[in-house]
Formats: C-alpha cells, sequence, structure tokens
C-alpha cells in the first residue's frame, strides 16, 4: 500500500519512514460522558436541609450525617412542636402551663409522642428502620433542664434514639 491511510484509531500514517503524522481525537463523546459524571457527581453532593422556623438558632458543627426522614421535636424560645404542633410553652427558658409527672415527663408532648408510637404500631410500620428516633432540633440558648426533660419524654414514649439537628460550618 502507498500513500497515506487512517487506521481504526484516527490517526494518519505515512506510507514509510520518518514523517511526522496528524492525531485527530473526537473529543464529542468524552465531553458528553464527562458532563454526565459532573451532573452525576454535583447532584450527589447537595445538601440535606431539615427547615427551621420561629428565629431558631441551632448549635454549628463539622461533622456530617446522612438525614433521613423521622419525626422532628423542636424546642424554640417559646414553644415544643412535634412535627409542627405546638405541645407546650417555654418561657424564660423553662416549660410552662403543662403538667410535669414525678418521672421529669412533660405530659403533652408525651401525649402526641405516645399516641405517633401506638399508630405507627397500628399501622404495622413499628419494625422499620429508625422506628423509635427522632430528630431534636433544639435552640443554642435552651435551658439544659428543658433538654432533659424533653429527652425523658421521648424516652418513655418510646423513642429512645434521639439525634440532635445542627447548623454545618
Amino acid at each position: 500500500m502507498s500513500g497515506p491511510h487512517k487506521n481504526v484509531f484516527g490517526v494518519r500514517s505515512g506510507g514509510g519512514g520518518g514523517g511526522g503524522g496528524s492525531i485527530s481525537l473526537n473529543l464529542t463523546a468524552l465531553m458528553d460522558i464527562l458532563s454526565n459524571l459532573l451532573f452525576f457527581l454535583l447532584a450527589s453532593y447537595s445538601s440535606q436541609s431539615v427547615e427551621v422556623g420561629n428565629g431558631l438558632k441551632l448549635p454549628s458543627s463539622t461533622s456530617e450525617m446522612a438525614l433521613t426522614p423521622q419525626l422532628t421535636i423542636t424546642v424554640s424560645d417559646n414553644q415544643i412542636d412535634v412535627s409542627g404542633i405546638p405541645v407546650a410553652k417555654i418561657e424564660r427558658g423553662l416549660v410552662v402551663g403543662a403538667p410535669v409527672d414525678d418521672q421529669g415527663k412533660i405530659v403533652p408532648l408525651y401525649d402526641r409522642l405516645h399516641s405517633v408510637k401506638v399508630s405507627r404500631e397500628g399501622a404495622g410500620r413499628a419494625d422499620i428502620a429508625d422506628a423509635d428516633l427522632v430528630l431534636l432540633l433544639a435552640d443554642k440558648g435552651t435551658d439544659a433542664r428543658t433538654i432533659t426533660s424533653v429527652l425523658k419524654t421521648a424516652g418513655h414514649a418510646g423513642f429512645y434514639n434521639v439525634r440532635f439537628g445542627v447548623v454545618s460550618r
């Protein structure tokens, strides 16, 4: 064979000796693959967030953990909510107007958590992963006694695993 011809790899080669050949590469397919990879990388690194209202200021942390949807208890400077439903009032960092029994349980909070637990059991969802898990979103200025009462109440209602919500730095 004489004269230049293209081989399978797109390299033009001459018929003999030491002539300089040119290489041509088709970048369209490579760019398609790279753009798809970039899209999936960006999508996988998206941050998960929880909507925080009522002027709640969460403490900050550098650790990260994947967030799964679960029952949320929010302790703001003026009330305690369970999944957005107010259950008790707070004044000057302490629970007011709601009975606290001799075991340290906040009764209306216990009633709400217990009803959620019973309804989950009735629906056959008591054995799902994280069935005894709650996410606690508490203002960083909340009194430690209030947090302790909320934790005791959650434990008595059957929610033994608690994750604290924080803001990443």
